[in-house]
């Protein structure tokens, strides 16, 4: 069973008194372990894609399954669950909370699950470490570079080793140097058998991914 399975999904959105189709019975299936590039222009779908793919959104017609959950048949309750504990998110503005320091922030989503503070100290130690960041982690964000801040964030997204790591537009706020630090960590990191999917506008990156998928006008290319 692949890991993510969509079947004719279709989004549509009103707008006045028409109705726009975003997404157009895309069909996608994605292998643990896969390292995808989904490529498009803005206002191709590939942010009503990515929604869907990260359970933000629920398409109108359909079949998601993620990791053997059928996800349009879950209510909103599991679906939080299922976005915690399946999904490890990485966010092209960070997403840091700014009063807590590096450790704190990747700690937070072992909050919601639970972890008790000892192990979730541990987890955050070994995700930090794995970024190269470990003498950062008292740090607050604004005491750290953008790439630094966004490594943060890849720590935060990988501590409870979620299935899945869904990356949006992961260096669209970095400079050069520093999104070539932060690919270099996702490869690593699919090297280490992760499973990963990266949203990107950016041919030129997507082109470095093993494998690449392309939308356009709510279609795959």
């Amino acid at each position: 069973m692949s890991l993510i399975s969509m079947r004719n999904i279709v989004k549509e959105y009103k707008v006045g008194e028409t109705r726009l189709r975003a997404l157009d019975n895309v069909s996608l299936d994605i292998e643990q372990g896969e390292f995808v590039a989904i490529v498009g222009q803005s206002g191709s779908g590939k942010s009503t894609l990515m929604n869907i793919l990260g359970c933000l959104d629920v398409p109108d017609k359909g079949k998601y399954t993620l990791n053997g959950n059928d996800i349009l048949t879950e209510k909103e309750s599991r679906l939080s669950k299922i976005r915690n504990r399946e999904i490890g998110f990485i966010f092209q503005s960070f997403n840091l909370v700014t009063s807590l320091s590096a450790i704190e922030n990747v700690e937070l989503p072992l909050i919601y699950r639970g972890i008790k503070k000892n192990t979730r100290k541990r987890l955050a130690e070994r995700a930090l470490a794995l970024v190269d960041l470990e003498s950062r982690a008292k740090h607050l964000p604004g005491q750290l570079s953008g790439g630094q801040q966004q490594r943060v964030a890849i720590a935060r997204a990988i501590a409870s080793s979620p299935p899945l790591i869904l990356a949006d537009e992961p260096t669209g706020n970095l400079d050069v140097s520093s999104g070539s630090e932060i690919m270099n960590i996702l490869f690593k990191l699919h090297s280490q058998g992760k499973t990963i999917i990266m949203i990107t506008h950016d041919n030129t990156i997507a082109h470095r991914v093993p494998r690449r998928v392309e939308i356009s006008d709510g279609k795959l290319v």
